[in-house]
């Protein structure tokens, strides 16, 4: 890039902004007047080249380069400077990002760029200087001629050599004056959140040839650690420049501008190699978190990966704790986006409860609020949308799928290769298309990045959807050992304990499911209730009958909607099936009752409202539809011929002869959302626009909104003969009525 700038047109205008390379960047405010942007050298350096460029696509070395001129650092640096930029520079700004993202090249500076001439800061005036010597007061001593002609070339060598020493003092004077002026002899960058340094890892083993273990963990643990969302991360060619010096952690800190410094040392002991590190506040040389490993030599070629991985996560989470209570201490004015997502990933680290669940959705609302293009904030919310999702039957309302689908899809768009993207995309072709798709995702996450946890918790239940539960043993108790404090700690301890379930293990079952209420007490209800309904279906399997009617019963205390028949296999392998039919064979040894009562009434009064809960009790009837029992069915459809719409919850694969199968087509909302435009188009498709044509909703059974949900859609559509097979397809079933296979539609 060439950038032709005359020598005084260094003060750049754009928009609300005024960026001088020396002063800073200033914004205009109220009455014309100009105020300081405080905004560290890093940043200032990557906006001056943005800005340089008018428009130029600029590369991410070339940006780099003029940021850490003559330094090695890893790419997240510079997207933490972008994200400080644009928080800035984008605030009230209607149009997009003044920063452009242009994916795999690089970046593009928007606005229209002006520069105008500098303005001259004033220039320090030095003290006169004497010309003349004073008037002697002793009488002049006789001189030869020589001596005469010599004397004053002496005398004005001595002078100009005064003048320029003191015109020199000036000079400094006056810099120091200005420097001060402006504020730059004072430390005003603050260094990076999450900004660290691994320092050289001590071998202390004292065989030198053991050296080559140290540095290979100095240098994993810098590259896992860039793996770190939003890490500023320095790289190991500045780091081994204090390899063997006594440096304070403030004046590496000072140095290198970051907030930690990672120290770390080695040693074998016996048949161990044991690993201590320590994490150290430069602001304060405080050690503020340690740990230590330790990992037999035996098998030390692939333990040493699993030994970085659980470093990398134990610091990861201590560090977003750490920064957020820093942040507490010192609270900001107004939080920028990426404070409200530290403040949302610590909430997820802590073990998972309902509040923390809905305040670190609405911390991470809020930041995409603040930035739009926050790749964090899309992925930490679609995460959370996609818990909530798996954890029932169906999405709660359509919105919130289409909300969760355009996260995700915008997600990878902007970062398509990041860690965290290929993570909620798996776990989006989880919940919405098959585990066969999804179990490609996660093994492309496993072989592209570095013991990606996640990606072998997806893996291993898909392993055991398709019949494989076997392998999902251990592929979870890796994942654990990996980062034995994660967020799905108690999902996977519980999946460990449903395979050998399974596969008939059931006291194994039962010690990996008693361990998972133990992990999270305080976990949501539904986890909870199912944790314990699983462990009743293993007890009464091991013949303890007293546990098992004990567990079932906390776990109807805390969901009394669940029925045998109401489980099912997530694919239709044999194999997956016949496991699932063992389980319930479990729950029905227990206790559990086998399906729900078909024309109960429960005393609820009648609504025409949407429900987002997945199951509750029901009224008897719904507004412009016809309530139909199992008994009438057969005849209505003998007669009539109608259309039958199967919501397709717990789903065996089968259904009522002829049914048409529309997934989620019983979610909540509102009848304006857009999932009504979809059923709208579909119903026009299969009536051919007859809103007379006869048609009968169902659900899974009558303690599921499901069947009433789409009834009340279908009234809402202007059909005039929508009945509700209340009791669906679980009474359909109980009856012994006839089934035929069943293919989900695409709506």
């Amino acid at each position: 890039m060439n950038v032709n700038i005359a020598p005084h047109e260094t003060v750049f205008r754009f928009e609300a902004f005024r960026l001088d390379r020396r002063r800073g960047l200033s914004r205009r405010c109220d009455g014309g007047r100009w105020e300081p942007v405080i905004l560290g050298s890093r940043a200032i350096g990557v906006l001056g080249t943005l800005v340089e460029g008018r428009g130029e696509l600029l590369t991410k070395q070339a940006l780099m380069d003029a940021a850490w001129p003559g330094m090695t650092v890893e790419d997240n640096n510079l997207t933490v400077q972008i994200s400080t930029l644009r928080r800035i520079l984008d605030e009230g700004r209607a149009e997009g990002s003044c920063i452009q993202t242009v994916i795999g090249r690089g970046y593009r500076f928007v606005p229209d760029v002006t520069t105008a001439p500098e303005t001259p800061l004033p220039a320090p005036i030095p003290a006169p200087l004497e010309t003349a010597a004073p008037p002697s007061r002793t009488p002049e001593l006789a001189v030869t001629p020589a001596a005469s002609a010599i004397r004053p070339r002496r005398r004005s060598l001595v002078l100009t050599s005064l003048a320029a020493a003191l015109m020199m003092g000036g000079l400094i004077l006056g810099a120091v004056f200005r420097w001060d002026l402006l504020g730059l002899n004072r430390p005003t960058q603050v260094a990076p959140r999450l900004s660290m340094v691994v320092l050289p890892f001590q071998n202390l083993s004292g065989d030198p040839a053991d050296d080559y273990l140290a540095d290979g963990l100095t240098d994993d643990l810098t590259t896992d650690l860039s793996h770190v969302p939003e890490a500023f991360v320095i790289a190991n060619a500045s780091a081994r420049t204090y390899k063997g010096r006594a440096v304070d952690a403030r004046q590496i800190g000072r140095e290198l501008g970051v907030r930690y410094v990672i120290e770390g040392s080695m040693r074998r002991t016996g048949p161990t190699l044991r690993v201590n590190v320590q994490l150290i506040a430069t602001e304060t040389g405080e050690h503020v978190w340690s740990d230590r490993l330790d990992e037999p030599i035996a098998d030390l070629a692939g333990g040493q990966d699993g030994m970085l991985a659980r470093m990398r996560n134990s610091l990861g989470i201590n560090l977003v704790q750490i920064e957020v209570a820093r942040a507490r201490r010192l609270p900001p004015s107004s939080p920028d986006a990426f404070d409200l997502i530290l403040r949302a990933r610590a909430l997820r680290n802590q073990p998972v409860n309902r509040q923390r669940y809905d305040e670190a959705l609405s911390l991470y609302e809020q930041a995409l609020r603040l930035d739009p293009s926050s790749v964090l904030a899309m992925t930490g919310a679609a995460a959370i949308l996609l818990d909530e999702r798996a954890s029932r039957d169906d999405w709660p309302t359509f919105e919130m799928r289409k909300r969760t689908e355009g996260l995700v899809t915008r997600a990878r768009e902007i970062a398509p290769a990041s860690e965290e993207v290929a993570g909620v995309y798996a776990f989006w072709l989880f919940v919405e298309a098959s585990c066969q798709q999804s179990m490609v995702a996660a093994r492309e996450m496993i072989e592209r990045y570095s013991n990606p946890t996640f990606g072998y918790g997806l893996l291993a239940w898909c392993l055991t959807a398709t019949g494989h539960a076997e392998e999902e043993i251990p592929l979870l108790e890796r994942a654990i050992r990996l980062n034995p404090r994660g967020p799905y700690l108690v999902q996977r301890v519980r999946r460990i304990g449903t395979a050998h379930l399974f596969l008939g293990h059931h006291e194994e079952a039962i010690k990996w499911l008693e361990r998972a209420l133990a992990v999270n007490p305080e976990a949501p209800e539904e986890v909870l209730s199912g944790t314990n309904r699983r462990l009743a279906s293993a007890y009464a399997l091991a013949g303890k009958d007293q546990e098992a009617r004990r567990a079932l019963a906390a776990a109807d205390r805390g969901w009394p909607f669940d029925t045998v028949r109401g489980h099912w296999p997530d694919d239709f392998n044999p194999i997956f099936a016949a496991q699932v039919r063992h389980f319930q064979e479990g729950l029905r040894r227990a206790g559990e009752r086998d399906h729900a009562e078909e024309d109960a009434d429960f005393g609820v009064p009648v609504d025409a409202d949407l429900h987002s809960e997945s199951a509750g009790y029901t009224p008897i009837t719904a507004p412009g539809a016809v309530t139909v029992r199992t008994a009438d069915l057969p005849r209505l459809i003998a007669e009539q011929k109608p259309i039958v719409i199967d919501t397709v919850g717990n789903f065996w694969g089968r259904s009522i002869p002829g049914a048409i199968g529309l997934r989620e087509a019983g979610v909540g909302g509102t009848v304006t959302d857009g999932g009504q435009d979809r059923l709208r188009r579909k119903m026009a498709a299969l009536t051919g626009g007859d809103l007379s044509k006869p048609i009968v909703a169902v659900g899974w059974n009558s303690e599921r909104f499901d069947g009433r949900n789409l009834t009340l859609r279908l009234v809402a559509l202007g059909h005039t003969n929508v009945y509700w097979y209340r009791g669906g397809r679980e009474a359909w079933e109980v009856a012994g009525q006839p089934e035929t296979e069943l293919v989900r539609q695409a709506w």
